[in-house]
């Protein structure tokens, strides 16, 4: 694979770039903005400037199908992947459960997981996706921003905001519409999406469903073995088959009063043949994963003509999820002939179905005031308050033994029943043409009280405290208008998050290891300082961000070696560690390059962005999740009438280095001479020559994660046509020159030992299913009436 390197040529370009715009910023006034219909900020950004807005526009340009397109062109964000389960994002040092993820404001539940059965996986521990097809904006909120969301927004969030009426109605009609459909080479996906709008003055409506079929992420890998187990060079074969909709009414009662409802949700499923599954040589297994999540929300408005109120709202959220897995195991029958497996034929001996099942309600209120003059300022207030419960169930049904009729029902851990209330209070303050700032405080209280089990459970404790958790989130922002053109800014925002059932309440005891459970966790915290540097003008736009996040009581699994019925094994804990902490920079900018020198066609434009983290953790590992230094690239050009756009995207990605990659891993040692095996002397050749006379001692060891990922550069070429005012075609051809290459986030993913899935063998054979797709094209067609 040829080899690239971050030259000082391609900093200077970054930098000439940068420079440029800053020269052109300072010499040009500050263009008017206008409000269009597009999505605005909302209340969920206002307090935030590390965030990223995707807008409906820039989510159809970009043609973003999924979380990973979603992250593909920006500078400090992954996803959180393991193989077969995606579980979200990555940011600011941390994934998972610890980066936030909501539609309409209501967050999606954690993925409950434990490391004892994430080794198999038999249970399906993704996180819940969105259906970008259905999305009006999103907005990747980077930093810790509890005040906004509450729990789980440690190192950021990801928004949803869903499509409205205004969206599929142009604005001369009362109906519109939307067909579209869609290809994707990379998983040979189709899309297709329809819509109807209507909207009156009175009445807005909108209706969507959108349906995807496709297969498993093709790998660029050359010489992978089609084979079986965790050598296993092609990527499992896999169908899945994705369901989304939404529903959306509302109505303005007069100026004052409007009611609205919406309903959406999504059926996923995705069955996959786990080619590279290892549990024994000659199993085999078939997976089912299900994705399924309903939400309704019911709301009220009021927009006071008098008085000091300018705004309230009422709203009811209920929201159901589930997530499972149905896996089918069995073996290949031998080959008497050969004496090895007949891969040819399977023998089914065991079906488990392991399902996750939430369901959530919430009452909130808001209340905002008018702005008023004081002695100190113009203040505006925004009040919020809330009350929840969300309860959480396991449900296993397991067929050990198909021959048979009897039936294992049972649960891992006891259901868990969460109580929480919230209040926030936010103060816009403009203090004069120059200062402005942002003040908000807020209050969280959650109770976790276990429930009767709802099933046999072997492991669980009968003794089993309640947990219950406070947290006080702050936020503070200072802008600074330097001139008509640049703004400085200064924020202090922290996050946390409450530990989930499945980290305070999980149990197991064997011989083999131990897992014990921690009612007295704390919450997880963090506190982020960002300094921004912006400018806005006619000739483009230049941003530079500086954080430093610093995590306090950062969850972890603690492995010690202690005594079980009277021999040495292991005991794993989740327990609560100090002192990690990220830094970094991120510069984006564009520049409209028919404003810097006339001689250039209008419409030309020079984009670039860079982004670089460091951080640390207590104790001999690493933060795996931050991500390696990326650069990014582009000229564009978009016809000045809209009849056609293209766009260029170089991308580059950083290796990956060891010493940044730290993980600990379990051992043993002999502390006594080894001597020679009696066996072994007496002619079994078949033994090990030499033997430890005593038990060998456990330890654990820290060593650099094996598998790293080399630097890349990626070339991207998109665009659209507006073959008339109504038909939109748009297509993209991705990794144009079909480089070989691993994401970090593809590998760090990979369990060095212990587990049955998502594995490489000893000699690193496999790796080749983990490349990223090579040259692939997506292509579209829209219609709107």
């Amino acid at each position: 694979m040829k080899k690239y390197k971050l030259t000082p040529y391609t900093l200077l370009l970054i930098a000439t770039g940068i420079s440029v715009t800053s020269y052109a910023l300072a010499e040009e006034q500050l263009s008017e903005i206008k409000v269009t219909d597009e999505m605005s900020s909302t209340t969920h950004t206002q307090t935030q400037p590390a965030v990223i807005h995707k807008n409906v526009r820039a989510i159809r340009e970009e043609m973003i199908r999924d979380t990973r397109d979603l992250v593909r062109y920006t500078t400090d964000v992954g996803i959180s992947d393991n193989g077969r389960h995606l579980k979200g994002f990555a940011m600011r040092g941390v994934e998972g459960n610890r980066v936030g993820t909501s539609v309409d404001g209501v967050s999606i539940p954690d993925f409950e997981e434990n490391s004892l059965y994430a080794r198999y996986g038999n249970f399906n521990s993704s996180r819940l996706t969105i259906d970008p097809e259905l999305v009006r904006g999103i907005d990747v909120v980077r930093g810790s921003s509890s005040f906004n969301s509450g729990s789980g927004y440690l190192g950021g969030g990801v928004n949803y905001h869903t499509l409205e009426a205004i969206d599929l109605v142009k604005p001369e009609n009362k109906f519109g519409g939307l067909l579209k459909s869609g290809y994707s080479s990379k998983n040979r996906e189709w899309i297709y999406t329809s819509g109807l709008g209507y909207k009156d003055g009175k009445w807005e409506a909108a209706l969507l469903y959108s349906q995807r079929r496709g297969h498993e992420m093709k790998s660029n890998g050359k010489g992978g073995l089609d084979t079986y187990g965790s050598s296993r060079g092609i990527p499992d074969p896999s169908q899945h088959t994705n369901h989304s909709y939404l529903a959306k009414i509302s109505y303005l009662l007069n100026d004052t009063h409007k009611f609205s409802a919406s309903l959406n949700g999504q059926i996923n499923k995705n069955n996959t043949d786990e080619k590279s599954y290892n549990l024994q040589e000659g199993d085999w297994r078939e997976t089912s994963d299900l994705g399924k999540r309903q939400m309704v929300n019911l709301a009220y408005e009021y927009f006071p003509q008098e008085g000091g109120i300018s705004y309230f709202r009422t709203d009811y959220d209920w929201q159901k999820t589930d997530v499972g897995a149905i896996n089918y195991k069995g073996a290949y029958p031998t080959d008497y002939t050969t004496f090895l497996p007949d891969f040819n034929k399977k023998e089914l001996r065991q079906i488990y179905d392991r399902l996750m099942q939430t369901d959530f309600n919430r009452i909130s209120f808001r209340l905002d005031s008018k702005e008023f003059d004081s002695d100190i300022g113009i203040h505006k207030f925004s009040l919020k308050v809330g009350t929840s419960r969300h309860n959480f169930r396991n449900i296993n049904i397991d067929r050990e033994d198909v021959t048979s009729t009897e039936i294992n029902r049972n649960t891992i851990q006891r259901p868990i029943r969460t109580n929480h209330t919230y209040i926030s209070l936010l103060d816009s303050i403009t203090w004069n043409n120059t200062f402005s700032s942002d003040v908000g405080i807020r209050y969280d209280r959650y109770k976790l009280k276990p429930q009767a089990l709802n099933a046999r459970c072997i492991f669980c404790t009968t003794d089993i405290d309640k947990a219950s958790f406070n947290g006080l989130s702050g936020f503070v922002g200072l802008n600074t208008n330097l001139t008509e053109i640049w703004k400085l800014g200064y924020t202090l925002s922290s996050g946390f998050r409450v530990p989930n059932a499945s980290e305070i309440y999980f149990t197991y005891t064997h011989p083999a290891g131990n897992w014990l459970a921690n009612p007295n966790l704390k919450s997880e915290k963090s506190l982020t300082h960002n300094i921004l540097l912006e400018g806005k003008g006619e000739l483009g736009k230049l941003s530079v961000n500086l954080y430093y996040t610093k995590y306090r009581n950062f969850l972890f699994d603690e492995t010690t070696v202690g005594i079980y019925d009277n021999r040495e094994t292991l005991f794993t804990q989740q327990v609560n560690k100090d002192k990690a902490h990220i830094s970094g920079i991120e510069i984006n900018g564009h520049l409209n390059l028919h404003q810097l020198a006339s001689s250039i066609p209008n419409g030309f434009k020079f984009m670039g962005g860079l982004g670089y983290s460091k951080g640390k953790v207590s104790g001999e590992t690493s933060l795996l999740s931050i991500q390696p230094l990326k650069a990014i690239l582009g000229l564009d050009y978009e016809d000045p009438n809209g009849k056609w756009g293209i766009f260029s995207r170089l991308t580059y990605l950083s290796g990956k280095k060891g010493k940044d990659a730290k993980v600990l891993i379990d051992d043993e040692r002999c502390t006594v001479p080894e001597v020679p095996n009696p066996d072994y002397t007496n002619g079994d050749y078949w033994a090990p020559p030499i033997i430890c006379p005593t038990h060998k001692k456990l330890y654990l060891d820290s060593i650099e994660f094996p598998y790293l990922n080399k630097r890349a550069m990626i070339f991207d070429l998109y665009g659209y046509l507006n073959v008339t005012k109504d038909i939109t075609l748009r297509a993209g051809v991705y990794n144009v020159f079909n480089r070989r290459y691993h994401t970090w986030d593809s590998l760090r993913g990979i369990p060095l030992v212990g587990a049955t899935t998502n594995t490489v063998d000893s000699q690193g054979k496999g790796l080749q299913r983990f490349y990223a797709p090579g040259r692939n094209f997506a292509a579209s067609l829209e219609i709107r009436f």
